[in-house]
């Protein structure tokens, strides 16, 4: 089986660095609401009632209004989703939130939280 591993910054949820999501859980993903001035992706799950929870989808919040110009955080997490690094796990990361004028990386996307929705 392999996973999709989602580290986390802040305070998305006390004591964990990480959120995994089991790859064949995952039945689609979309852009999100905007929260709080802050971007979101929706995660919809195959099976539902995580933590008793009568939900099958997960936001995933991220700490920034949007990515770079040219990056899609939607893209990210399903390119994170389908790639398969020897069928283990898959780490989310790397998305540029500012860019210099010379295309250089300045600052990333990070995960502030993950509810059931």
């Amino acid at each position: 089986m392999s996973y999709l591993k989602i580290p986390l910054t802040g305070v998305a949820l006390p004591g964990a660095q990480h959120f995994i999501i089991p790859k064949d859980n995952i039945s689609y993903i979309q852009a999100g609401a905007v929260v709080g001035g802050f971007a979101s992706v929706d995660v919809f799950l195959k099976h539902s009632a995580l933590g008793g929870a009568a939900a099958d989808e997960l936001r995933i919040q991220f700490g920034q209004a949007a990515p770079a110009a040219g990056f899609s955080l939607v893209d990210a997490v399903q390119d994170a989703w389908t790639a398969n690094p020897g069928g283990l796990v898959t780490k989310l990361g790397g998305i540029p939130a500012t860019v210099s004028a010379s295309g250089q990386a300045l600052t990333f996307c990070t995960v502030t939280g993950v509810a059931v929705i």
